[in-house]
């Protein structure tokens, strides 16, 4: 099911909380967003309008920069990693970056993802091999499995797809929400 931000017809204690109260699952392009406009406003001291954004969202939905609220597994650090490396890694200012970054992403929870459960996941009549988005749906399949609610916050549709009509999962896609509203 899609975040529905029409507070009037929400209860936030009773429609959004039960799915954030257990972390939020984001993606490789939304910790990106993060890195990218941290690096932005903090070392460049530019504008960051798309963090901004973020953040502003995360405040209106009562999480703010709380890091620890938020899932990644180790495929989705590993894609961070090589983003950062590859985006940031002849910068002069490269130290400085990753002083900057490493704070944020060791406050970040992670849930550990068995090999073997993400080669399960892989079609073999059409398949796709992202394992950030593999390791997305491990860790959300084992919320579903306990009966227990979470939310995803993704720039992903085809993990938007996957889990639009799930009652336990809340999609907080960010092309519709965060783009179109913050």
């Amino acid at each position: 099911m899609f975040l529905d931000l029409n507070w009037q017809h929400t209860n936030y204690q009773k429609d959004i909380w039960p799915f954030l109260q257990n972390g939020i699952v984001i993606d490789t392009s939304v910790l990106k967003i993060i890195i990218d406009g941290v690096i932005s406003s903090r070392i460049s001291k530019k504008e960051s309008p798309e963090l901004d954004n973020l953040l502003k969202f995360l405040d209106y939905i009562k999480i703010g920069n709380k890091w620890d609220k938020f899932y990644i597994t180790p495929h989705i650090l590993t894609e961070t990693c090589n983003h950062l490396r590859n985006d940031y890694s002849k910068y002069i200012t490269f130290k400085n970056i990753v002083e900057e970054i490493l704070p944020i992403i060791k406050e970040i929870n992670e849930k550990i993802v068995e090999k073997d459960r993400l080669m399960e996941l892989i079609n073999k009549d059409k398949p796709i091999v992202e394992i950030g988005d593999l390791s997305i749906f491990v860790i959300t399949n084992d919320f579903i499995k306990k009966n227990q609610k979470v939310a995803i916050l993704v720039k992903d549709r085809g993990i938007t797809k996957k889990y639009e009509n799930d009652p336990n999962v809340m999609i907080m896609e960010y092309f519709s929400i965060i783009n179109n509203q913050f």
